[in-house]
């Protein structure tokens, strides 16, 4: 039972996890609420992977490390698993949040890159499909993995 609750515990905080990233990009990546979030995302990697360069050969690291901005947002999340849960479960929970963030960056990254591994894969070229026509309108498909949160939110957009 303890292994069910230990693998329920990283898929919900995997999704809550992309919820936040979703939910986040949208209030902050694209509006000045806080400066460094938005000169390091949309000054800095969408003036990069702009219209016309959606797709590069080699990911340029435009933006800054602005991660710990976010941080305040996951602390009520993982206090109430650490004071309500038992170890193996907050261990499970910390995975899921480094998965989470890494999975995002690393897909992210990918969707740039020209010729990326992934490309043989329909998964990975629908969602780059709406990661990209988030630079085209920058008010849609605020999610990097998860779309579905997007509709959700009322913000998806298909490709033409």
């Amino acid at each position: 039972m303890i292994a069910l609750e230990i693998i329920l515990a990283f898929v919900l905080t995997y999704y809550a996890s992309s919820i936040i990233q979703a939910v986040s990009h949208r209030v902050f990546g694209h509006k000045r609420r806080i400066d460094a979030v938005f000169r390091s995302h949309a000054l800095g990697h969408h003036a990069v992977y702009r219209r016309d360069a959606l797709l590069l050969d080699h990911w340029v690291a435009a933006e800054k490390h602005v991660m710990w901005y976010f941080v305040p947002l996951f602390v009520p999340l993982v206090l109430s698993v650490y004071l309500l849960a038992p170890l193996s479960i907050f261990v499970a929970h910390m995975a899921a949040i480094a998965f989470s963030v890494w999975w995002h960056v690393f897909l992210h990254k990918q969707y740039h890159i020209r010729g990326s591994f992934f490309e043989r894969y329909k998964w990975f070229m629908a969602k780059r499909e709406l990661h990209l026509v988030h630079h085209l309108n920058v008010r849609s498909n605020y999610a990097i993995v998860e779309y579905w949160i997007d509709h959700v939110m009322g913000t998806i957009k298909k490709p033409n």
